[in-house]
Order: C-alpha cells, then sequence, then structure tokens
C-alpha cells in the first residue's frame, strides 16, 4: 500500500509537469492536424510541406502525451480511492490496538516481520496485567474476556481492510504509464513554432 502511495505522489508530480509542458499545444495541433488533412498534396507543397503523414506524426506526439497523462491521472485516482479506504479501515483497527505498519527507520515492514508483531502483540494482550489500582491479581475473567474479544474483532477485520483483494496490476499499469511520460519527447520549441509557421 506505501508503495501504493509513492507511486502516486510520483504521478501526481508529473502529471503537473506535464501539463505545464503541454500548455495550449493539444488545441493547436488538432487544428494543424484538421489543416493538414483538408489540403491537397500540391497546396501542402505550396505551404512547405513535404510530407503530409511524418509532419502529422510529429505533432500527434502532442496528443499521445495528453492521453497519457489522461490516462494516469485516472489510473492514479483510482488508486488513491484504494488507498483511502484502505486507510479509513486500518485507522480504525489501529485505534483499537493494532501494530502500525512501519518500522523504527519509518520504512514498511515484511510480511513476515509484521505477523511476528501483531502476533507479539496478541500474545501481550492476554498476559497484561490490569492497570487499575483497584486489581492488582491476576486478569478477572471479564477482563480477559474483553481483550480476547477485542483481539477477535480485529482479526476478523482484518480479512476485510480490502474491499476487493489489491490490484497489484492497476499498480503496473499505472507505473508503466508513469515511465512512458518520462520517455516521451515533445517537438522541440523550434520545431514546433516552425509547424505553427507553415500550418497557422
Amino acid at each position: 500500500m506505501y508503495e501504493h502511495m509513492d507511486l502516486i505522489a510520483k504521478a501526481h508530480r508529473e502529471i503537473q509537469r506535464a501539463r505545464a509542458s503541454l500548455g495550449n499545444m493539444p488545441e493547436v495541433a488538432n487544428r494543424m492536424i484538421n489543416v493538414l488533412n483538408n489540403r491537397t498534396s500540391s497546396q501542402l507543397a505550396t505551404m512547405g510541406i513535404a510530407n503530409r503523414t511524418e509532419t502529422i506524426v510529429i505533432i500527434k506526439r502532442v496528443l499521445t502525451l495528453r492521453s497519457l497523462v489522461q490516462t494516469l491521472d485516472r489510473r492514479t485516482q483510482d488508486m488513491q480511492t484504494e488507498v483511502s479506504k484502505f486507510m479509513e479501515k486500518f485507522l480504525i483497527l489501529h485505534n483499537r490496538g493494532l501494530p502500525g505498519l512501519l518500522n523504527s527507520a519509518g520504512r514498511l515492514l515484511s510480511h513476515e516481520n509484521y505477523a511476528k508483531r501483531v502476533n507479539t502483540f496478541a500474545t501481550n494482550q492476554i498476559a497484561e496485567r490490569p492497570s487499575t489500582s483497584e486489581d492488582t491479581g491476576p486478569a478477572s475473567g471479564q477482563n480477559l474476556f474483553n481483550k480476547v474479544e477485542s483481539l477477535f474483532f480485529i482479526m476478523n477485520e482484518i480479512k476485510h481492510l480490502f474491499d476487493v483483494p489489491p490490484n497489484f496490476h492497476k499498480y503496473s499499469e499505472a507505473d508503466e504509464t508513469l515511465d512512458a511520460i518520462l520517455r516521451h519527447q515533445l517537438p522541440t520549441q523550434e520545431i514546433w513554432a516552425r509547424l505553427i509557421q507553415l500550418i497557422l
């Protein structure tokens, strides 16, 4: 889950950067493609366009980046919804005593180490002596019952932390989309300015 949160943060930063780079380029790109598709070869030659297809391919880099940004934004929103639902449920259990997911260095515990932490927590809960001054003897039947009931509640609710099992495929898709955005190259400013001059 923390990997999801880290990816969401990275994606949001890259989405903002990409949108700033795009500016109004997508609207201009659509206008240019419309002009290119509605001119004859001779008209394009007069305009200084030697190859319609190659020119459109260059222009479509802009629309491709916009599409990637929209896809990443949608996928990260879905992931954020899942993370929020998980954290809401986990916080309830954490407030009931369920141990946290991080170690002392702030890193996510492995499944094995977290299982050990939960088992230690459960053992300590059962063995813990009452903290009130009124009852300093062994845990009473009611006190023990309350602790066991709380543990059973926590263990049962852990099974329902997710409405559906974690979708790691969705994480992979978002990660691949982010990587595609990072590798994508828009036309240079010089090329873009030249295209605007020739076509519009």
